[in-house]
């Protein structure tokens, strides 16, 4: 039995090192991409496996420890960031004058999802002044605006059969809303500006890309996100995104998105905050994201409870002072590896791939180099 179980022990330690080295393919194949999620899980299985084979005192540990180790040390430099031993990117906001607060819940409601009063009694509780649903139907807009559009007098809604419907409930009047599709397959995305109290109008972005999954590589999602990350730059300051990105903030597709945007991640410092999958405890990661500007500080970074869908909402709450913040934290340096990287994901999208409207990605016209050259 020992001899079986070390043997387990070892071919856990060869998954985990395969996983390892699969993810670091710089490649759009879905079942390459699929390897960016679960490297805390990964991390689990190597210590599990690594634990096993020192107290079996088994034959060659030390080759077993080595390679363990070192794919096991990849894993957790990739997820550590998003522990809450590491340091903030984005700063705290001991304190907020009403007035400089923003209040936002992100959900991915769950297309099939019909508990839709589940979903309402808890966005009148949360009380945010922005809502954004991912997911909605006809049925799942029409229920929602039955219920929140007397509190929230603003929205723009996009209801969808596709499960890439987006819906935006607003107490600010939206300024200047438009539907964007960045990179086609039928996943739309909004833009818009909000009109504070004090007179400001920050831009807010909401996406909800399509994932790598069987049948459908990761080059429509990469493009959208590299696209809108240049939006995002070009929109200026202050700037939230939030939304689905189907994309964890370790992926390099990510990082690239935050170099080309020059945005700040709340999550990084404040724990993994996994919101996908809710109904699998076992397999979560955090597919949810909001990204600002460096004028807002953080009051808040949460999860919310279970509402029914296979996505937690994203709850957080800012303070937008320019001022006061802007000193104290940066955004990732706009690198000349992180402008090409965003090119090479352009010409892979432009290539096509497998996936719905693969064939149909709509790229920008004109000069790439001009579109992703650096800030001053």
């Amino acid at each position: 039995m020992t001899i079986w179980i070390a043997r387990f022990a070892r071919l856990l330690i060869i998954l985990g090192v395969i996983a390892t080295i699969v993810a670091l393919v710089a490649a759009d194949k879905w079942w390459i991409r699929s390897f960016d999620f679960p490297r805390l899980q990964i991390a689990v299985l190597l210590v599990l496996a690594l634990a096993t084979l020192f107290v079996l005192r088994a034959k060659r540990l030390v080759i077993w420890s080595a390679i363990g180790v070192l794919a096991l040390a990849f894993q957790l430099y990739q997820i550590f960031p998003y522990s809450a031993l590491a340091s903030k990117q984005a700063v705290d906001a001991e304190r907020c004058d009403p007035v400089n607060a923003l209040s936002i819940v992100s959900l991915n409601v769950l297309q099939s999802n019909t508990d839709y009063q589940r979903t309402i009694d808890y966005v009148l509780s949360a009380d945010p002044d922005i809502f954004l649903a991912m997911e909605n139907d006809q049925a799942w807009t029409d229920a929602l605006s039955a219920a929140l559009d007397e509190r929230y007098p603003h929205s723009m809604k996009i209801p969808l059969d596709n499960t890439y419907g987006m819906a935006l409930w607003s107490r600010f009047e939206l300024v200047g809303a438009e539907r964007n599709q960045l990179a086609g397959g039928g996943t739309p995305s909004i833009r818009t500006r909000l009109r504070r109290e004090d007179g400001s109008l920050p831009t807010l972005f909401a996406v909800h890309p399509r994932p790598p999954s069987p049948g459908q590589d990761s080059g429509q999602r990469d493009a959208e996100l590299v696209l809108l990350a240049d939006l995002v730059r070009e929109s200026g300051r202050p700037t939230v995104v939030i939304g689905d990105f189907n994309d964890v903030g370790w992926s390099r597709v990510t990082e690239t998105f935050q170099r080309i945007g020059q945005v700040v991640d709340p999550r990084i410092g404040r724990g993994f905050h996994a919101t996908f999958n809710a109904r699998n405890p076992l397999m979560r990661w955090p597919l949810d994201h909001v990204f600002h500007t460096d004028d807002f500080g953080v009051i808040r970074f949460a999860v919310g409870p279970d509402v029914g869908s296979d996505h937690f909402p994203l709850e957080v709450d800012l303070c937008q002072q320019r001022a006061r913040f802007s000193g104290q934290q940066a955004a990732p340096e706009l690198t000349e590896e992180a402008i090409d990287d965003a090119r090479e994901e352009l010409e892979a999208a432009s290539k096509g791939g497998e996936g719905p409207d693969a064939e149909n990605l709509t790229l920008p016209d004109g000069d790439e180099d001009e579109a992703f050259s650096p800030v001053d």
